[in-house]
């Protein structure tokens, strides 16, 4: 879990050259003023916004105790959800801003995104054997049906944690004519990004049958995605009587970008009467993740404002783990704990507070 700590390490070195840029760069950019986006356009120098908020994540769902047939080839028959990911928690997020002075005829605008969010949950499943069935748990190395926990009347407690990161490097620029929906959108600022981001799992399941522990199971689930997206957006308006009577500005940017995803497995079984066992196993992947921003902002001052931002982002791949439960025997596939895929979903609303460091206003005026 020392990803996040080191990531935002980064982000503040990364930050802290892009002032020292914003300083220099001012100048040329007051010659330039000419592409100055009035609706959009930071006027000042650096701007530094942070706040926190809450989170929300749909990961997998996690099968690893089951029922087999009591009889016939040893296979699963009825897998339990220990755990179905659908739960929200809380982090924070910033970004620190600076103009860039103009380059190919257009002003840009460089940015350092960052944020960390912690989700938490538990689940406890109770599994009762019958005539036919017995209630059963994975074990990740060995073969099932040789060296599987198993009891009459089954109980598991499954605690999971993850931490969901990431830091960009953006650059934009902004333009007081807006590309798309003229009369709804009211400017356009659009631009690419290098991203770095990554989910981080910790599971634990423990299982017993009444007063007797009957195995213990641990699981390290680490993917980090390399990439980078390209970014569109703007300033819009469909209710103008929310600027004009509150003063309040509404803002979107899609995002969209191919990214590399490294999964890091590392299991540890522990099962009452049978030992324990360990395992790593790695994947490479391709992806796509994609989303949206809203922002909502309101001034208070010419250096002070306060933001409402909610993001959305969809991962066409995240890791599942199919854990060594013996389902295969019947079906003719490879038996044995392996990672597979799945797809997931992160939402993020936060509130920030954001303050320019340079002399000037904060934001060019509103439409």
């Amino acid at each position: 879990m020392r990803k996040p700590l080191r990531l935002f390490a980064y982000a503040l070195m990364g930050a802290s050259a892009f002032a020292a840029h914003g300083a220099l760069a001012q100048t040329a950019l007051e010659q330039d003023m000419r592409y100055q986006d009035t609706a959009t356009m930071t006027v000042g120098e650096t701007v530094i916004s942070l706040g926190g908020g809450f989170a929300y994540l749909t990961l997998p769902d996690t099968h690893y105790t089951f029922r087999y047939k009591n009889s016939g080839t040893f296979n699963s028959a009825d897998k339990q959800k220990n755990d179905a990911f659908d739960e929200y928690g809380g982090g924070f997020s910033g970004t620190v801003s600076t103009p860039l002075g103009g380059a190919f005829g257009m002003p840009w605008v460089g940015a350092v995104h960052g944020y960390w969010s912690n989700i938490e949950n538990t689940n406890r499943n109770r599994c009762v054997s019958t005539n036919s069935f017995t209630c059963a748990a994975a074990n990740i190395v060995d073969t099932p049906g040789l060296s599987t926990v198993s009891a009459g009347t089954l109980i598991s407690h499954t605690s999971r944690e993850v931490n969901s990161w990431g830091a960009a490097l953006e650059f934009t620029t902004p333009n007081a004519r807006p590309m798309l929906m003229p009369g709804i959108m009211k400017s356009t600022r659009w631009g690419f990004a290098f991203d770095v981001r990554g989910l981080d799992q910790d599971m634990h399941i423990n299982g017993h049958s009444g007063s007797k522990n009957l195995f213990g199971y641990k699981e390290t689930l680490d993917t980090t995605y390399y990439g980078g997206y390209f970014t569109i957006g703007g300033e819009y308006s469909l209710f103008p009587a929310l600027y004009s009577g509150w003063g309040l500005r509404s803002f979107i940017d899609l995002h969209a970008g191919i990214y590399g995803a490294d999964a890091d497995y590392s299991g540890n079984f522990n099962g009452r009467g049978i030992g324990g066992g360990k395992l790593s196993l790695s994947d490479d992947e391709v992806t796509f993740i994609g989303g949206v921003k809203f922002e909502t902002r309101k001034q208070f001052s010419p250096r002070t404002s306060l933001s409402l931002l909610s993001e959305y982002d969809w991962y066409s791949w995240v890791p599942a783990m199919r854990y060594n439960d013996g389902d295969g025997n019947a079906k003719g596939i490879v038996n044995g704990t392996h990672i597979t895929d799945g797809d997931a979903f992160s939402q993020r609303t936060s509130l920030r507070f954001n303050i320019g460091l340079g002399p000037a206003a904060l934001y060019a005026p509103g439409y």
